[in-house]
């Protein structure tokens, strides 16, 4: 159980510093607010951070 919980941290960890380094402060905002949303059991926040966060790495692409 606990080496889930110490897995799980580090993904986190490294997906966040993976998208502060490529999208910023924004983009760590939106994931933050998508996974929280998701623990939480919130649809529409988690919904919407997720279109933001997508929207915001096809704007980096162009």
């Amino acid at each position: 159980m606990v080496i889930f919980q110490l897995v799980g941290a580090a993904v986190e960890f490294g997906t966040a510093q993976l998208v502060h380094s490529k999208l910023g402060f924004a983009g760590l905002v939106l994931l933050t607010a998508a996974l929280v949303g998701i623990r939480t059991g919130q649809p529409r926040l988690a919904g919407w951070a997720a279109f933001l966060f997508l929207l915001l790495t096809l704007q980096l692409q162009s």
